[in-house]
């Protein structure tokens, strides 16, 4: 027997008596059932179903309803305006039906959608308009079930419009509406958006809590495919500040998830699991994620994609010096440059032409690569960054020292330059918080204004209702915004204490610190002025060494003065420096000569040892070079007693020179070492101390030596005190 249409079942039984009017039903259902809203023709069928179903308004109501949803749908892949408009013809037509047979839930719905195509076509703003004055109402009132999602949209509405107050009060409201259905699949979806907003405004610290609060209900529910998302953005965001251990454990819990996920997305966490361990250092790791992310992308898939991560398995080639294989792969993203004529991939790709060329030595194509990476300006900061550093090592190692500055001094500037916008962003960020705090504060007085609005919609169309549930509703609406007023005030005053303790210890530490400050200059200052008023009055046995008192306390007065004016200098970022070709072991045996006397009179043993070869040098300012070196050799003789130790070594490892420094002075407890070079910082084993510094002295050591490409770092010494260890990047040959 041959199988009947839908459509003419649907006739068939609209003729029957009115007792298969259910079975009627089940039929459009049946018949809607079999249509996906994807399909190419849906909404052809759709159509000729809607045509079988004149006679039936009730039916068809529904039916236009469905085509609202399947051009909505349809609208995905031909976002053109006609396809819009097609969506608000059929919301006429079915507002006819709705008006004289009063579906009011399927009139609610449809203005649903209607609102939701505004949004698709890129009017935000009407969008908005028609779900605060229109859907929020009409769903409240007649379809209940829906206020979840409407509030998830307005949300997302007003996310994109940056909004933040009615950001806050939507996804709230939304989560509020799925908790109280039970719907946690629906409540982990809108966290998980949330988050994700959070986080592109650059509000980590509170898009983590959020985010994780999301995959717990993800992990509950056994939603991979959604866990799957949020284990990828905290991995992100996690990387974003550095941890990447932590971000790796994220990676690595989406990619261990059972299920079937598209395979662009498993590349991608693959990807990102690899960057990761390339920030550690760790290539083998990052060499294996790359491979796995790649055997997720067909060479036939997104070219683009492909490209960047054989980009990124060429530089984790060259970090292990397979430099044949990185060399391959540098050329096979060269064609696919060539095919899709992108020049944000051409400047990646040059770049790392460039640094292929400096590993294996090769100066003059490293030359020919970084120029044509430079000039290509569509890169970001931290690309520009990237090849302005690559840059100056390139023609470092070339010899041309006066570019090499040039590259140098730009790089400083960039740096200087992404500093700031982080202390900007720090600003937007503290902005984003107290604007979502104010925006809590407001949500009872907002959510209050809502239901003033919605309940003038609900009496309006329903004046013949219980009085009763009217008021029943009032009260029980009261209650909770009283309550919820009284908790939010309570968090903004909890908030508002916790700010006043940081703020406090951030003055406190201030005051701190210019206490310190006063102190240095005015104890060599009392010294001095005791010391002239007996030489004065002839109250002086031995001036001589009255004399050498002074003449000490007036060089650690210019001391303490000179160092805070370097302060001043290096926080503005106008700290000169004239670098030059400097020869290491002549002018560090110049300065041994110098310090040896000084050290040797304070009752020190001064032990030395230069193992560098007589051509090595470095690129650097001599007189900051020997700054350095003076701090720290006079901050150990400052805390060393007698009888002490002080050793100096210098030696090489590859293209590094290595300077040690290490004293008997007390030991620093290891809990502290890493403070040391911080602005105004004193251990607490010299406090009290009347020998004791301003704290300035290895900070601006570090400044200097970071602005010569170096590091500095300390380390408890095995004579008992203190190991300051300086590297620095030898000149190429």
């Amino acid at each position: 027997m041959k199988a009947v249409s839908p459509a003419i079942l649907l006739l068939l039984t609209l003729a029957a008596p009115p007792a298969l009017a259910e079975h009627t039903q089940q039929t459009l259902q049946q018949a809607i059932a079999n249509i996906s809203t994807k399909d190419e023709d849906a909404e052809q069928k759709v159509r000729a179903l809607l045509a079988s179903l004149e006679q039936e308004p009730a039916l068809a109501a529904q039916t236009l309803l469905f085509l609202m949803k399947v051009q909505l749908s349809q609208n995905h892949y031909n976002s053109d305006e006609e396809s819009y408009q097609a969506v608000e013809v059929s919301y006429r037509q079915l507002v006819k039906l709705t008006d004289k047979l009063q579906l009011n839930k399927i009139q609610a719905e449809a203005l649903f959608i209607l609102a939701e195509n505004k949004r698709k076509s890129g009017d935000s703003k009407t969008a908005l308009k028609m779900l605060e004055e229109q859907v929020i109402p009409q769903v409240k009132a007649y379809a209940p079930e829906l206020l979840g999602t409407v509030y998830k949209q307005a949300a997302h509405v007003v996310a994109i419009q940056t909004d933040l107050e009615k950001f806050s009060l939507y996804f709230d409201l939304a989560a509020e509406s799925f908790k109280a259905e039970n719907n946690f699949a629906e409540l982990a979806e809108v966290l998980s958006i949330k988050g994700s907003y959070l986080a592109s405004y650059g509000n980590v610290k509170l898009a983590l809590p959020v985010l994780i609060s999301a995959s717990q209900y993800q992990l509950e529910l056994d939603d991979n495919q959604a866990l799957f998302t949020t284990y990828l953005a905290l991995g992100r965001l996690y990387h974003e500040i550095g941890n990447y251990r932590q971000a790796i454990d994220y990676f690595e819990k989406g990619q261990a998830l059972p299920g079937q996920v598209v395979k662009v997305r498993r590349a991608s966490v693959h990807f990102s699991l690899a960057y990761s361990y390339y920030e550690l250092q760790e290539y083998d790791q990052a060499l294996a994620a790359i491979d796995k992310a790649l055997s997720f992308i067909p060479t036939s898939a997104n070219r683009y994609n492909l490209a960047t991560i054989l980009l990124g398995k060429a530089s984790i080639l060259v970090k292990q010096q397979n430099f044949a294989a990185s060399l391959d792969i540098l050329t096979q993203v060269r064609a696919i440059a060539a095919e899709l004529k992108s020049e944000r991939l051409d400047e990646d790709l040059q770049l790392n032409f460039a640094k292929y060329h400096l590993a294996v030595k090769a100066l003059e194509p490293a030359k020919t690569a970084v120029q044509a990476a430079l000039a290509l300006e569509t890169s970001h900061l931290a690309m520009s960054i990237d090849k302005y550093e690559t840059a100056s090592k390139i023609y470092k190692q070339a010899g041309d020292f006066k570019n090499a500055w040039l590259y140098l001094q730009k790089l400083r500037e960039l740096e200087l330059e992404k500093a700031k916008m982080k202390d900007e962003e720090h600003v937007v960020q503290q902005q984003n918080e107290i604007n979502l705090l104010n925006a809590q504060k407001n949500t009872a007085l907002v959510k209050q204004q809502l239901l003033e609005k919605q309940n003038q919609v609900q009496l309006q169309q329903a004046e013949q209702q219980q009085l009763w549930f009217y008021g029943s509703l009032l009260v029980l609406s009261l209650v909770g915004l009283f309550s919820f007023f009284y908790l939010r005030q309570s968090q903004k005053k909890r908030i508002a204490l916790e700010q006043s303790k940081l703020i406090m210890a951030v003055m406190e530490q201030k005051n701190h610190f210019i206490a310190n400050v006063a102190h240095d200059l005015k104890n060599p200052l009392t010294v001095i002025q005791v010391h002239l008023e007996a030489l004065k009055d002839g109250m002086v046995k031995n001036p001589d060494k009255a004399h050498d008192i002074l003449e000490q306390r007036l060089t650690d007065l210019t001391t303490s003065i000179d160092d805070l004016r370097q302060v001043s200098l290096l926080e503005m970022g106008t700290l000169a420096l004239s670098p030059q070709p400097l020869v290491l072991r002549p002018w560090l045996q110049q300065e041994i000569a110098a310090y040896r006397p000084l050290v040797e009179s304070k009752g020190l043993s001064f032990k030395t040892a230069v193992q560098l070869d007589r051509a090595a040098s470095v690129i650097a300012d001599p007189s900051r070079l020997s700054q350095v070196l003076a701090n720290i050799i006079k901050n150990s003789l400052r805390y060393t007693g007698q009888p002490g130790k002080l050793t100096l070594i210098a030696r090489q490892h590859g293209q590094i020179v290595e300077f040690i420094i290490k004293d008997s002075a007390p030991a620093v407890p290891e809990n502290e070492l890493e403070n040391l070079f911080d602005h105004g910082y004193r251990s607490e084993s010299t406090q009290g101390m009347s020998t004791q510094g301003s704290g300035l002295g290895l900070y601006i050591c570090k400044e200097i030596i970071q602005a010569h490409q170096g590091s500095v770092r300390a380390s408890l010494s095995n004579l008992g005190g203190l190991c300051i260890s300086i590297t620095l990047p030898l000149a190429g040959e």
